[in-house]
């Protein structure tokens, strides 16, 4: 993590090493403010030319981002230059709900399909269309029937599900017109 650059410097020399050898992209977490992104991309343009310099093959994988936190997810174009967004539904809707999932008394407003939160999801999304860059949704709700045709008229494409709920996910799809 950008706390503790040294075991993060260690992770990324890895990981530009293993990108290599598969399909290898890398998604920074809890990201709040552009610096943060451009701190941990500038991380990887250094660990990559200090490799090269030593002659060590490696290859750059795409940077992406979690939309979490509401501040991206109001102004993603802050974030324009990432190669993907991924929005993570579970603590988007924390967040945006101000309501924590493990507080019985506002557990109920964790609602994915809140106006505020699938207005926000559908900026999201818009943004990535306009700007060519794969929006993707992780979380609970890419496995929720209910919430599935709320998402996709929202402009999600791409779906994360559990393998115990892909034909769930498959037929709630299937019956969503667009």
């Amino acid at each position: 993590s950008l706390a503790r650059p040294e075991v993060f410097r260690v992770q990324i020399r890895a990981l530009l090493r293993a990108a290599l050898h598969g399909n290898l992209k890398v998604m920074f977490p809890m990201i709040a403010v552009r610096d943060e992104y451009q701190r941990a991309a500038a991380m990887f343009a250094q660990e990559q030319a200090a490799l090269a310099a030593r002659g060590v093959a490696q290859k750059m994988p795409p940077l992406g981002i979690m939309v979490e936190v509401p501040s991206v997810a109001i102004a993603p174009e802050a974030f324009s230059e990432v190669a993907f967004f991924s929005i993570g539904s579970n603590d988007l809707t924390q967040y945006v709900m101000a309501a924590a999932r493990d507080n019985a008394s506002v557990a109920h407003l964790n609602s994915i399909k809140h106006p505020a939160v699938l207005r926000l999801i559908a900026s999201v999304a818009a943004f990535g269309r306009a700007q060519e860059i794969p929006v993707s949704l992780c979380g609970d709700a890419g496995g929720d029937a209910a919430a599935i045709p709320a998402l996709i008229e929202a402009g999600l494409r791409d779906l994360s599900v559990v393998p115990a709920q892909l034909a769930m996910a498959k037929a709630a799809i299937a019956d969503v017109s667009i």
